[in-house]
């Protein structure tokens, strides 16, 4: 049996529908802006599920296609602290799609049916079971770079310079390795054999390592007894690549994704907070609108306690009804967001996760949040008198004594009915204050957002317009890209400018990107401290370098310093002469001389970058198949990448993030537009007696309508006025964490036009909300509203 004041408290609820669905959106609105803050947890728990499922390896050794009996194999796996261990082999070529060559990593498998470390499994299709087979990365064909599927046959070019064909059996990956397409190449998986077949190698080049204790000093200490076992029973030992190391809890991409976690709790927080001075604006309303019939049960022997209960019993049902919708919401909103986010940053999709921190929260702050907010204006109607409670219609008795009131007053050049509706803000201001804050939380959350993402897009662009170079042509043959191979380059019509350029990985303090460059080239440095290196430290070779600006930040390296970097032959030494101010490479790389990566790596050769005379992608097309034709006419078997085709990669995949940034404040926006018709609502309820009275005397209802979408404007406005200054300062602090975490400067752009739009777009929906209130103004009959209670 329902208790009477259970009754109530329903009868309560649908007697105002308008009023109670509401509030109720606003609390859902809430509770599914608690459910952003379960992201980040969750895709770092199904990453990191996910790196064990796929057993990916804690180190990487690379030796220089080492040939390793199966008994050193053996030894190297009862090596102290070696969980896993598989041999593998990876190339570098080009395959064919339609009448263009396209870079691609290749992936050897030594047994696809007993894998251990990095195992590949596939989504559809079969794993390969014979020679000519591969599998296709499921990540290829969803960032563009590749859309082969099951039955395709794709074509390898080999480092002879023909091409060979495989059959696609099937479509799957590896987390370590389906984490890079986005930012490399497409990835496929083939046999070892096949692998060393293309690329001409005759035994497998790398070594993956799961550690059982991953602790630094254990995986220190196992990386040197691998090393002294390969030392002893591989002559001339050298390494293709440096240590690979991936600490316990890491995963690919997840450095990336610690950077922009930092977004999804900001614009929690926002909502968060715009929503509970929202729940807290409604309640008091709620409350407000009752003072008449809270005075009626006081006269008739209403305790303030069973008052008290009853509201509170009301408030709770209103709080449970909005928590479960919100969930509801809440739910796939961060599994859709997280599902995006994990392919974007790990490179593998995760499936549906529910958060119990967030279960919690949800119903802290639905029930918790709405009781809470009620209390204060409850308390203050249970005080008030019988006699105060029963005359109070709503109006101010103070009214006309403040300056603002009597300027409106005075303000000829409105209407009369515009009077009336800027009349009723003045006299209700803290109404008026509490209605605009979430509409200004919006406002300042989009225009930070919109400055973020400009400023974000304006520094990739120039990062990637200061690299310079159009096309990279690189050596896929026996035959290096010497001297004359950049001459006939710059001899093809449509080409600018071609330098050597050389791309090296050392370690220094963790994993860096090392640019071997002339001293005059297509990339635009801008040196910060110290300076370049010259062109007789170019052709000598010298051991200078210059760091990127986080690198010397994030290791503390000053200019004139001496450091020591791990390269594939060994340590060398190299003086810091400069530190560069541009964000390639997260501002993490390294710039030193061409000649001096072809020094510490032992190579004799390495790519060519090129700049046409004209931007557009035709003209790089045509400028790249002269390149191919007149290389190889002169012997040189070579690759090719087109820099504008990773660029426009990069531009969808930004628009994407930025449109993600911005869909995320939609929430923001939603709160404050919620408030905005819940306030208005309110209005016209608690003036139902004066709007009575106003048609009684002649107001027509386009009066009525004139007057409250004056007011309804005259809110969003201050809204969008207070959300300027919001929107500058939290965009200056939200790229104060990035730079914190990028350790670089970035130079913040705060334009005009986004608060133009924002002034429109606020006006306008301020408009489009309006409507639903306003039909209610005009339909009320003066007889229902004089005589309503």
């Amino acid at each position: 049996m329902i208790s009477a004041h259970t009754r109530r408290s329903i009868r309560e609820l649908t007697r105002r529908k308008a009023r109670s669905f509401l509030t109720v959106l606003t609390i859902a609105v809430a509770v599914a802006g608690i459910w952003l803050f379960a992201i980040p947890g969750n895709i770092d728990a199904s990453l990191t599920e996910r790196t064990l499922v796929d057993g990916m390896h804690t180190i990487r050794l690379a030796p220089a296609v080492a040939d390793l009996p199966e008994q050193v194999v053996g030894e190297l796996r009862t090596t102290a602290n070696v969980a896993a261990l598989d041999v593998r082999t990876l190339g570098r070529t080009q395959m064919r799609i339609g009448d263009r060559p396209q870079g691609v990593v290749l992936v050897g498998v030594s047994d696809f049916e007993n894998q251990a470390v990095n195992i590949v499994s596939v989504v559809d299709g079969a794993l390969p079971t014979a020679a000519g087979q591969l599998v296709t990365d499921f990540e290829n064909a969803r960032t563009g770079r590749y859309n082969g599927l099951v039955g395709d046959t794709v074509a390898l070019q080999t480092n002879f310079g023909n091409w060979v064909t495989f059959d696609v059996t099937g479509q799957g990956g590896t987390v370590r390795y389906s984490s890079e397409v986005a930012e490399d190449a497409p990835f496929l998986y083939l046999r070892d054999a096949d692998v060393q077949r293309v690329m001409g190698y005759s035994a497998p080049n790398s070594i993956d390592v799961i550690a059982t204790d991953q602790s630094p000093a254990a995986v220190g200490a196992m990386v040197a007894q691998l090393r002294t076992t390969l030392a002893t029973e591989v002559s001339d030992l050298a390494y293709w690549d440096v240590l690979e190391v991936w600490e316990e809890g890491t995963w690919p991409g997840s450095e990336d994704f610690e950077n922009f976690v930092v977004l999804f709790y900001v614009i929690a927080a926002i909502a968060l907070l715009a929503a509970l001075i929202l729940i807290y604006t409604t309640m008091n309303t709620v409350v407000r609108e009752q003072t008449r019939e809270i005075g009626m049960m006081k006269a008739v022997g209403g305790t303030r306690r069973r008052i008290g209960l009853g509201y509170l019993r009301t408030a709770l049902m209103l709080g449970g009804i909005g928590t479960l919708v919100g969930i509801a919401i809440g739910i796939p909103l961060s599994n859709g967001l997280m599902s995006f986010m994990s392919e974007e940053f790990g490179g593998t999709s995760i499936g549906w996760r529910l958060s119990g921190i967030a279960m919690v929260l949800s119903l802290l702050v639905g029930l918790g949040g709405t009781a809470l907010a009620a209390g204060p204006a409850l308390r203050r109607a249970s005080r008030i008198t019988v006699r105060e409670a029963i005359e109070d219609h709503g109006l101010v008795a103070g009214y006309g004594l403040s300056r603002l009131d009597r300027a409106v007053t005075r303000a000829s050049f409105l209407s009369r009915t515009h009077q009336m509706g800027l009349r009723n803000l003045t006299r209700r201001a803290g109404r008026s204050l509490a209605t605009a804050l979430p509409i200004a939380l919006a406002v300042g959350t989009m225009l930070a957002f919109a400055a973020v993402s400009i400023t974000a897009l304006d520094e990739t662009e120039k990062s990637q317009n200061l690299e310079g170079g159009d096309i990279i042509v690189w050596n896929n043959g026996a035959r290096g890209l010497d001297d004359r191979a950049v001459a006939l380059i710059e001899s093809v019509p449509g080409v600018e400018m071609a330098h050597h350029m050389i791309y090296s990985t050392v370690e220094f303090d963790g994993e860096r990107n090392v640019w071997g460059l002339p001293a005059v080239s297509t990339y635009e440095h801008d040196v910060i401290d110290g300076r370049w290196f010259t062109e007789a430290e170019a052709e000598a070779g010298a051991r200078v370098v210059v760091l990127g600006e986080a690198t010397a930040t994030l290791t503390d390296t000053p200019v004139g310093a001496v450091i020591t970097v791990e390269t594939r032959r060994g340590p060398v030494e190299m003086e810091v002469i400069g530190v560069d101010g541009q964000l390639v490479n997260d501002a993490q790389g390294m710039f030193t001389p061409y000649r001096t990566v072809l020094d510490y790596e032992g190579w004799t050769s390495g790519n060519t970058w090129v700049r046409t005379t004209e931007p557009d992608e035709a003209a790089v097309d045509a400028a790249a198949s002269s390149i191919h034709r007149t290389l190889e006419a002169n012997g040189y078997t070579i690759g090719s990448s087109l820099r504008y085709i990773g660029r426009n990669e990069n531009a969808a995949e930004n628009r994407l993030v930025v449109t993600v940034i911005m869909g995320m404040g939609l929430p923001i926006v939603a709160i404050g537009m919620i408030g905005l018709v819940n306030s208005m609502t309110s209005n016209i309820l608690d003036r139902t007696r004066e709007i009575g009275i106003l048609r009684s005397i002649g107001a027509r209802r386009r009066d009525l309508r004139s007057m409250f979408r004056a007011e309804g404007l005259v809110v969003a406005a201050a809204g969008w006025l207070l959300g300027i200054p919001i929107g500058y300062l939290l965009g200056r602090l939200i790229m104060w964490v990035l730079e914190h975490e990028f350790h670089a400067a970035f130079t913040y752009l705060f334009p005009v036009w986004p608060i133009l739009v924002a002034l429109i777009v606020t006006m306008l929906m301020t408009l489009l909300v309006l409507r639903l209130p306003l039909r209610k103004v005009i339909r009320m009959r003066p007889g229902d509203a004089l005589r309503y209670e």
